[in-house]
């Protein structure tokens, strides 16, 4: 699937959202703009690496932007959690580490 241009093609943009709606409603730990900024960089990762997520494991591009959207997103999430609770980062690091 090629893209269109600079502003993507509609599969990707229902792609990534679609990934960003279900990750927001299945968690609601954080306030309204810390969901707002785990969007925004679920959507900026998206954007930058999905054509490379989608050379990578073979994918088709709107399945490779909602699995790089939905990692930035959980990733984005535990950072802010671990900002406001520096416990559970040092305890999830803990259970890493076993």
């Amino acid at each position: 699937m090629t893209d269109p241009g600079p502003f993507r093609s509609a599969d990707f943009w229902i792609a990534v959202g679609v990934a960003l709606i279900v990750k927001i409603k299945t968690s609601r730990q954080l306030g309204p703009w810390q969901v707002l900024t785990t969007m925004v960089v679920g959507v900026g990762a998206a954007w930058v690496a999905a054509d490379y997520a989608a050379q990578v494991t073979g994918a088709p591009m709107p399945v490779a932007a909602a699995m790089v959207a939905l990692t930035a997103e959980g990733v984005m999430r535990w950072v802010l959690i671990a900002v406001n609770d520096p416990k559970q980062a040092i305890d999830l690091w803990r259970y890493w580490r076993r």
